[in-house]
């Protein structure tokens, strides 16, 4: 949570350490205030707690004559019913009482002497103070040494891993950042809107069990019910009657109701992605180990684990029993819920996927793998060709009603779901398209005005890659059209040098082709050569899916393109890296 802050001061200009040290204080500073101010409520509670004495004897009375008093009379009928024992009927003397013990020491002998309280007091404060700032020096360093830690990491992967330990560390990363800063908003919030209930159900120091109702929640499930506990035990402490206790829990109880179960599953999203049962797997684990410490650090600890596990193999075990998505990904799921030709079983969780991230990054990681599951089960027969038909047709549909509901160029969304990666791949693939309209003296397209268009074979299959890049590009602002080209050659030149007068005027600026498969090699060879004569001052670019299987060799491919990159986010990260170099 402190490296965005900390990189933000130090492009401000005061360098690397000084603005790790800045944000460690920063963050100190205030874990001390809050400390000072749950403190002082303390002493406020301790300092009114014998106004309250006679409220809570009164209570104690009660709760023995409605719990305590019926059992001692169903034992005195008992025991009136039952025949005793007639050693015990016969009696016996009654024992006689000890003599009085020696009169307590009415001096301070026995007692320590009171110099030695400071130092009681200080031996119990040296250990967490020095823990404290061992763990402060420490964050320091790490601040310090954030990016050549992910260089480390990476070093010690091999370079033929580069990609996937690359994945991981972003994984983790955004994970648990995004994890952690959506509990402390919801955490906080939690807390300030108890305390303002409490107050005005007349609880006194509402702010203090509004904080500790707050703070209780970063431990999943026992903290909340502890924190209930207690806010319902001084409430019935402070009021001569039951009214107050039972406000106090009823306040208590629909805040937490309404905070878990809808506002929770909506500001978290999937951030955690730790099923229940793993959160209270780990809770036990983490609090056998280290205690209340472990129980604070259980869900982002195991959550580190879970991620690790979707890119090592010998890690994935945990991301099984512990993740929130067990045995099936995303793109399974997706692929089982397309063939039963219902596109409203894809909507729901696409919209869910989408409040997090933008659709280009959906179509990488779940639609592209659902279409490779599809077509090689079709090419294995274990699906007929109707059933891939129907799926394609299905993710068409949903992909329509997911277009009509999101409005396009959702700035929000391109800021939330931009990351460092893509960041890095747009400004090397910008650097590359300097460099090949640098060898093609001509009337350059206005990458902020221009059209990206998307063509492909007539296939099924290339009609509908067409459409979602094309709703990849338009959901970032980027004006986009899809051209599928028949697999006549005629037809295909006659759609492409219909739109050369277009891009003579400088409106296409780039072109993405559809990636052929092996047997439609030799068509789109004719067909990327026809589209580089139509449009020779565009970028022309084709997407290799990663998943799908029986492609075409990549080195036969890139003599026609400029570029071929491996995801739609790529190809988005290539088209907004253009216009904010042009800009």
């Amino acid at each position: 949570m402190l490296a965005p802050l900390k990189r933000k001061l130090a492009r401000g200009g005061i360098g690397q350490v000084a603005g790790a040290a800045l944000s460690v204080l920063v963050a100190a500073a205030c874990i001390a205030l809050a400390g000072i101010f749950i403190t002082s409520q303390f002493i406020a509670v301790a300092t009114d707690l014998p106004r309250y004495k006679e409220a809570v004897r009164a209570k104690l009375q009660h709760v023995m004559d409605v719990t305590v008093r019926p059992l001692e009379r169903i034992h005195s009928e008992i025991a009136g019913v039952v025949p005793q024992d007639p050693a015990s009927a016969a009696g016996h003397p009654k024992a006689q009482p000890h003599p009085a013990g020696p009169p307590p020491p009415t001096s301070s002998e026995g007692l320590p002497p009171q110099g030695s309280t400071a130092a009681v007091v200080f031996s119990s404060l040296w250990g967490p103070v020095s823990q404290a700032g061992i763990v402060l020096v420490l964050l320091v360093f790490i601040l310090v040494g954030h990016e050549t830690l992910r260089e480390r990491m990476i070093r010690l992967a091999g370079e033929a891993e580069v990609g996937r330990t690359m994945q991981a560390i972003e994984d983790a990363a955004q994970g648990v950042a995004r994890f952690f800063f959506s509990q402390l908003v919801v955490n906080a919030t939690f807390g300030l809107v108890l305390a303002l209930a409490l107050w005005l159900v007349g609880v006194p120091h509402a702010a203090l069990w509004g904080a500790l109702g707050g703070l209780a929640r970063f431990i999943p499930y026992v903290g909340a019910l502890g924190a209930g506990a207690v806010i319902a035990a001084f409430a019935a402490a402070v009021d001569p009657g039951w009214s107050l206790m039972l406000w106090s829990i009823g306040c208590y109880v629909v805040l937490e109701v309404l905070v878990a179960h809808f506002v929770e599953p909506q500001v978290y999203g999937q951030s955690a992605g730790l099923a229940p049962l793993g959160v209270i797997v780990s809770a036990l684990f983490w609090g056998a180990m280290w205690g209340p410490l472990g129980l604070l650090l259980s869900t982002p600890m195991t959550l580190c684990l879970v991620v690790a596990g979707r890119h090592i193999r010998t890690l994935e075990p945990i991301t099984i029993i512990f993740g929130e998505t067990p045995g099936l990904t995303e793109g399974l799921r997706l692929y089982q819920q397309a063939l039963t030709g219902e596109p409203q079983n894809i909507v729901a969780p696409a919209r869910r996927y989408l409040r997090r991230s933008n659709f280009a990054r959906y179509c990488d990681q779940v639609l592209l793998p659902a279409l490779a599951l599809a077509s090689a089960d079709a090419k294995q027969a274990r699906i007929e060709r109707d059933q891939l038909e129907r799926v394609r047709l299905t993710i068409r549909r949903a992909m329509d009603v997911l277009a009509r509901n999101a409005p396009a160029g959702d700035a929000s969304r391109r800021r939330r779901s931009a990351s460092l990666l893509d960041a890095d791949v747009g400004a090397h693939l910008a650097e590359v398209r300097e460099q090949r309209l640098r060898l093609w003296p001509g009337p350059a397209a206005d990458v902020k005005t221009s059209l990206v268009i998307c063509v492909g074979l007539g296939s099924p299959r290339d009609e509908l890659l067409g459409a979602m890049l094309e709703q990849s590009l338009r959901d970032e602002g980027i004006a986009s059209r899809s051209i599928p080209m028949d697999l006549d050659a005629s037809h295909g030149s006659s759609a492409a040098f219909a739109w050369s007068a277009r891009a003579s005027s400088g409106l296409v600026s780039t072109v993405v082709l559809a990636y052929p498969l092996q047997e439609d090699h030799e068509i789109w060879q004719s067909l990327s050569l026809r589209v580089r004569d139509a449009f020779p001052y565009a970028m022309v670019l084709t997407v290799k899916p990663p998943y799908e299987v029986g492609l075409a060799d990549e080195m036969l491919v890139r003599g026609p393109v400029d570029l071929v990159v491996r995801s739609f986010a790529e190809v988005v990260a290539f088209v907004l890296a253009g216009r904010t170099t042009a800009a």
